[in-house]
């Protein structure tokens, strides 16, 4: 078998390439969809906390937040760009870059000697981009892949350097997320663990370069915690909140192809539905697989090393979807997945290996085609055609469908006609997005009041909105989930607003919106 698997990322030639088609992807993907459409919810709590951080708040500290990296990361493109909705969506996609190019050297190790090298890396961006979604959790998926490249190279030569950096990859992974933080300790021990078994080498001294790097790169949260007042005590009170919860998100069960009710539904959303519910079977098993396999053959070509890294990874990043088991859960842990079926016409020879690459990039085609393809806000607007209109949201100009620039004139209008300028408003979570398009501040701490709240938690909320005089609050529960309502996760706060507060009637509002103002 020959050895697929060259080292041909140390090159500078390789390296170049794949980063400037994953810059032009990812450039390409903004201008597409940079302006389509908004989330008052989901995406307006990194908005919000980006646009915070920009004022000079920090994050944990002063609100309710993701942890800090995304939010600094947001902030320096703000200094350019601006605080609008864009220039989050922006900087997001300049992330996706960094990730992407990490996808795509993986990718090309895989095509060492193979005609048309440069169009099957441009065809492997378009697969991977595609399933870098939603726009607020382009991190997620970039983190992954600059994860799983990093343990591909880990596993094919084992060294100290190489350790370090690992490490260093699981630190800033926490920086931007804790359980992303999480799943690259996971993945990358599991690396180290095999290649210690591979190569007889100590695993003291590998844990050792390990946990050196990851100290390196979660400096940032070291010197935050250091040299911040009050962030120490954020960050502590934050992990035990999270550790209380019986759930981190809204669950869902996995959708296997079997519990799919296709009953009513148009055939795009049906195919949909049908592939994710396939994946969410398939991909665990493959990891498992792959894993089993590469351990049995482990004196074989690179190839099979690099497959057990790709799968440490994937394995681990697959707990993202695990809770809330639906097609945006999928979308940001399903990369290495992506990366694996890429990699596996490696194994075969000459000759063989064509065929395989054409059986793995077409199943991929297919599976994108009908898993997320629809999905996209470019192509959901190509397949509705007209309707969409320009809407000012915030300092930007977004182009909505129609739902959505209804749902925002009608907030807008209704805040505008109701609220003055001083007066405090407090918004519930589905309708966070007010803050930043109408430049408020919101005056609690938690934005997103979806968990279940201690009555310490309560007591500091009705503190912060005793001076508030205007509610909005949309009382149907979030993500679907019956526990996840305000009056079930905030008792005594829905307590305190039906005794404080009256029913100001709304006309042509669905009866889940209820403006409330303070009795006199």
């Amino acid at each position: 078998m020959k050895r697929v698997f060259a080292r041909i990322t140390a090159s500078e030639p390789a390296f170049v390439a794949c980063a400037a088609i994953a810059i032009v992807t990812c450039a390409a993907m903004f201008l597409l969809q940079g302006r389509l459409g908004v989330n008052l919810q989901d995406e307006a709590f990194a908005w919000y906390g980006a646009v915070r951080t920009h004022a000079g708040d920090v994050p944990l500290r002063d609100f309710r937040a993701y942890d800090p990296g995304r939010y600094y990361w947001c902030s320096a493109w703000m200094s350019v760009l601006g605080d609008g909705l864009v220039a989050v969506r922006c900087a997001g996609w300049a992330f996706a870059s960094i990730g992407l190019t990490a996808g795509l050297l993986t990718v090309a190790r895989t095509l060492a000697g193979v005609r048309g090298r440069l169009a099957w890396l441009v065809l492997a961006s378009v697969v991977l981009v595609a399933w870098m979604a939603p726009p607020w959790k382009l991190y997620e998926s970039s983190l992954a892949m600059l994860v799983t490249w990093i343990a591909v190279r880990l596993i094919e030569r084992p060294s100290a350097s190489r350790r370090i950096a690992a490490g260093v990859a699981v630190g800033m992974a926490a920086f931007f997320g804790r359980n992303l933080g999480v799943y690259a300790g996971v993945a990358l021990l599991a690396v180290t663990l095999v290649t210690c078994w591979r190569s007889r080498t100590p695993f003291v001294r590998s844990l050792v370069d390990l946990a050196a790097g990851t100290l390196v790169g979660y400096a940032p949260m070291l010197l935050l915690v250091g040299f911040v007042p009050g962030f120490r005590d954020a960050l502590v009170d934050s992990i035990a909140f999270y550790a209380r919860q019986d759930a981190l998100n809204a669950e869902l069960p996995f959708p296997y192809p079997w519990r799919v009710d296709l009953t009513g539904r148009p055939f795009a959303a049906a195919a949909s539905a049908l592939v994710v519910g396939t994946l969410f079977l398939a991909v665990p098993l493959t990891y498992a697989a792959v894993f089993v396999r590469g351990l049995i053959a482990r004196t074989r070509a690179d190839a099979d090393a690099a497959l057990i890294a790709i799968a440490c990874v994937g394995a681990a990043w697959f707990h993202h979807a695990s809770v809330r088991s639906d097609l945006p859960h999928m979308a940001q842990s399903v990369h290495p997945f992506l990366l694996l079926v890429l990699a596996t016409p490696a194994l075969f020879v000459e000759g063989r290996s064509r065929f395989a690459r054409a059986c793995a990039w077409s199943f991929l085609g297919i599976v994108s085609a009908l898993g997320i393809g629809t999905s996209l806000p470019f192509v959901q607007r190509l397949l509705r055609g007209e309707g969409y209109t320009t809407v000012r949201v915030g300092t930007d100009e977004l182009t909505l469908p129609p739902n959505q620039a209804e749902n925002v004139r009608r907030l807008t209008s209704i805040v505008e006609a109701n609220v003055g300028p001083e007066d405090e408003l407090w918004v519930s979570a589905q309708l966070l997005g007010l803050y930043p398009m109408l430049g408020r501040h919101a005056p609690t701490w938690d934005i997103y009041p979806a968990w279940q709240a201690d009555e310490v938690e309560q007591d500091r909320m009705l503190r912060e909105l005793a001076n508030v005089r205007w509610a909005l609050i949309d009382v149907r529960p979030i993500g679907r989930d019956a526990s996840m309502r305000l009056d079930l996760s905030h008792p005594r706060v829905w307590s305190w607003l039906v005794a404080e507060f009256e029913r100001v009637p709304l006309a042509d509002t669905p009866d889940s919106l209820v403006l409330l103002r303070r009795k006199p």
